[in-house]
């Protein structure tokens, strides 16, 4: 039987890796659980998001960021529940028994309770997000550079950004 303490550590992101990257005991094993199977530097998403960069320049496979931890386990699996009482994470593929439990899974876009928004205002959160506004907005410069019409040549290049934030 494995003496070892199993640490369970939801998400592939900053605060997982980081996490990851501090903690060292002999006495565990470390499994890391993420819905991709790449650690993405979300910062540069909007290079991305505008043709400055691609996708693989700022995705890097998460296996790969800790290859030099054996001690640690990397699975692509989405988190379906938290059983707290019974310390188990049941998973789409698996169910995972823990000692300990890292939950470090990251935001998502809020639309303040008007979802209706989102058609119009795509977040920026994955490289998927990225992909599809650069492909939005790329063809819409395509789009205005063939029309003959100057209000819809206007209105194809206007783009309007919302948030502060580093993206």
């Amino acid at each position: 039987m494995d003496e070892k303490k199993h640490v369970v550590v939801l998400g592939g992101g900053f605060g997982g890796l980081e996490f990851c990257k501090a903690f060292h005991s002999e006495d565990a094993r470390v499994t890391v659980v993420d819905r991709t199977n790449h650690y993405l530097f979300q910062p540069l998403l909007y290079q991305v998001a505008t043709a400055g960069l691609s996708a693989p320049e700022i995705a890097q496979p998460i296996r790969s960021v800790l290859s030099d931890r054996p001690d640690i386990t990397v699975l692509m699996d989405e988190v379906q529940d938290i059983n707290v009482a019974e310390k188990k994470v049941l998973l789409r593929e698996n169910t995972l028994s823990y000692d300990y439990l890292v939950v470090a899974m990251g935001g998502r876009n809020s639309y303040f309770g008007h979802h209706e928004w989102e058609e119009f205002a795509p977040g920026l959160k994955t490289l998927d997000d990225a992909v599809r506004i650069r492909s939005r907005v790329l063809l819409a410069f395509e789009k205005a550079e063939n029309s003959l019409e100057k209000e819809k040549h206007e209105e194809l290049m206007t783009i309007v950004i919302i948030g502060g934030g580093p993206t």
